[in-house]
């Protein structure tokens, strides 16, 4: 089976919302082995609607459309159908006294409108909505399958729970697996080099590759938990301390797990990343048990006073340098007490660069009590925001590799 996706909504053509519910209904549809072979977005429009029905349903088997089915006069999903289709529609007073009694539980009146929400089509089966006010449907039509959801996302999950997923199982779909392989310290091309080999051993095997400022990420998705291992062991023999994690892991809590794990502790000195890095550190839960404090060092002043970098460094190096990158995790880690100390320098723009220092330029060094690892990176033609999100991740993955190096 494949299948088509249609979400309803004017809001979601401009530029405040983003249609979010496809990729849930998405996920589902790759569980159970179903292809989805487009999806797209429709205004409030009768027409249009109609219109992008009629070709969904003679190019896919499944159809599903999520939103448009509020009580307000654009939510037009129930009358596009219709009239796609040529249904007809009847009162269901079972949905209008649901719904009143949910308004007198809010000690409130149903307003009149709410009544456009109890048309059901007839011969046809209708999905009542224990989480909200719209009921969902699922039309057969000409052998092909129609599920009409709510547009409120914990609406539609809990009727893609209910309703959907069991409806799929029956049919036949096959349980499809997914394994997330989580790479940093490598660029999109340099991953892709790496993997040559893979590539030719499994040429009919496809996989996903995506990037972003977070790192990259290798999805394998199989029928068979025994293939996603042996290619996952493939990719690790390749890509080796490259792979930092899976699935729905990311640097700060791999490398929370590992101090936890340790009883080992850190602390940061940041300049260009204004915090960044310990924030992402404290955003995990019990980060507590291993993360000191940090110093948000931005200026030469806060660097000599809180970091404790020699003024001599910075007069004779720059503040953006290796040495008082290294000075600031030295001095970050003696003033805490911590096992690690990070520091982090650069010019994160617009302004600011210079010939020998342009900007996107940042030193990042970790440091403990017997040693300390430097990297120079530059992120040169990018944004303010991207320089900063790249240097709180290379910090994160460098002290990951000082942690895990041999002792």
């Amino acid at each position: 089976m494949n299948a088509t996706i249609i979400a309803v909504g004017s809001e979601m053509l401009g530029p405040t919302r983003v249609d979010t519910n496809s990729l849930k209904v998405t996920a589902v549809l790759e569980n159970y082995g179903v292809a989805l072979v487009r999806k797209s977005i429709v205004g409030d429009t009768l027409a249009d609607l109609v219109d992008e029905i009629n070709f969904a349903v003679a190019h896919s088997d499944i159809l599903i459309t999520s939103g448009g089915l509020g009580p307000t006069e654009d939510d037009l999903t129930r009358e596009a159908l219709a009239e796609a289709f040529g249904l007809e529609m009847q009162v269901d007073q079972l949905i209008i006294d649901t719904i009143e009694a949910r308004f007198r539980a809010r000690g409130t009146k149903m307003p009149e409108v709410n009544k456009r929400q109890a048309n059901v089509f007839i011969g046809h089966t209708t999905l009542y909505n224990e989480r909200g006010t719209a009921p969902g449907f699922h039309l057969e039509i000409g052998g092909k399958h129609v599920w009409v959801f709510p547009g409120v996302p914990h609406e539609l999950e809990w009727m893609l729970e209910t309703f959907f997923k069991p409806w799929l199982a029956a049919a036949g779909g096959v349980t499809r697996h997914r394994r997330v392989l989580k790479v940093a310290g490598l660029t999109e091309s340099g991953v892709e080099e790496k993997l040559k080999p893979y590539y030719g051993a499994h040429r009919d095997e496809p996989f996903t590759i995506l990037a972003s400022p977070g790192g990259i990420e290798l999805h394998l998705v199989y029928d068979s938990l025994e293939t996603i291992a042996a290619r996952e062991a493939e990719m690790l023999s390749l890509l080796g301390h490259h792979v930092f994690g899976y699935d729905n892991d990311n640097l700060e809590t791999v490398v929370g797990r590992m101090l936890a794990d340790r009883h080992e502790t850190v602390a940061t000195a940041e300049s260009c990343t204004g915090g960044l890095l310990a924030q992402r550190i404290t955003d995990v839960a019990g980060s507590s048990a291993y993360f000191i404090g940090g110093a948000v060092c931005y200026d030469a002043r806060a660097k000599v006073d809180l970091a404790r970098v020699d003024p001599e460094l910075i007069r004779a190096h720059g503040e953006v340098s290796e040495e008082v990158a290294i000075a600031l995790a030295r001095g970050i880690r003696e003033r805490f007490d911590t096992t690690y100390g990070v520091g982090i320098t650069g010019i994160a723009g617009p302004g600011g660069g210079s010939e020998a220092k342009p900007v996107g330029t940042v030193h990042i060094a970790v440091a403990t009590a017997a040693s300390h690892e430097h990297r120079r990176a530059f992120w040169g033609g990018t944004t303010r925001h991207i320089v900063r999100a790249l240097s709180a991740q290379t910090a994160l993955d460098l002290l990951r590799k000082v942690m895990t190096a041999p002792r």
